[in-house]
């Protein structure tokens, strides 16, 4: 993130409300938090916390006190010490996970006359996702049914089905969807299957409704053979 675009957000980002953040898995987030310059000047420790529990991602005190991080925020956090001084208490997560998905964080302030400036401070709930991959698409020709796949996705997709006749394009009802989640990932993996008696062609849509990104592939069913070609859209 460019210094810019970092002071551009500072000041759009409200000491109190809530903001909704978005990262990838595996990307960063930066929770911004902005205080009043002669706020900022009375600084004497500040935290971000998860809101409804104990766990502290950062801790900052003049006086050098430490504060006890979970395992895991251990290491992934990181303040603009430099900034402090100008009201900037923002931190940046490192390495998302799923598991940091739908949390709220905010922080603590403590100022020398031991008023609370806000309580709490610059709430921000974190919405994760992760791509889908490895998109198949394949028709038995036989069976008349077409089977799609994809796997590394988060949160759990929305699959949905068009398909192509000599009368034009509907959607596609009936579908059998399977969907699976890894237990050291927590990512999703799909599989979905349709009939396509009657069908020129049909395409399977995957959504991801945290990325608002769609993936997609089309087959044709008049290639003769057990398998038909497919492409993505």
């Amino acid at each position: 993130m460019s210094p810019t675009s970092l002071v551009i957000l500072l000041l759009c980002a409200p000491i109190m409300g809530q903001i909704p953040l978005h990262a990838p898995v595996g990307g960063s987030v930066l929770f911004p938090c902005s205080l009043p310059v002669h706020s900022s000047e009375s600084l004497i420790w500040f935290y971000w916390q998860e809101d409804h529990s104990h766990n502290v991602l950062f801790h900052w005190d003049a006086s050098g006190k430490t504060y006890a991080i979970p395992d895991k925020y251990r290491d992934r956090c990181e303040a603009f010490n430099t900034e402090f001084s100008s009201g900037n208490i923002s931190i940046r997560l490192n390495n998302v996970v799923v598991g940091d998905d739908k949390i709220t964080f905010y922080a603590n302030v403590g100022q020398i006359e031991g008023t609370k400036l806000c309580a709490p401070c610059c709430k921000s709930t974190l919405q994760v996702s992760a791509p889908y991959q490895d998109l198949n698409l394949t028709v038995n020709e036989t069976a008349k049914r077409a089977t799609c796949r994809a796997r590394g996705g988060y949160p759990e997709p929305r699959v949905s089905w068009t398909g192509q006749n000599k009368s034009g394009s509907a959607q596609l009802q009936g579908a059998l969807t399977e969907v699976l989640q890894d237990p050291t990932e927590k990512t999703f993996s799909v599989n979905s299957s349709v009939s396509v008696k009657d069908l020129q062609s049909v395409t399977c849509l995957i959504y991801n409704t945290h990325s608002n990104q769609t993936i997609g592939k089309t087959a044709e069913i008049d290639v003769p053979g057990e398998f038909s070609s497919s492409k993505h859209l």
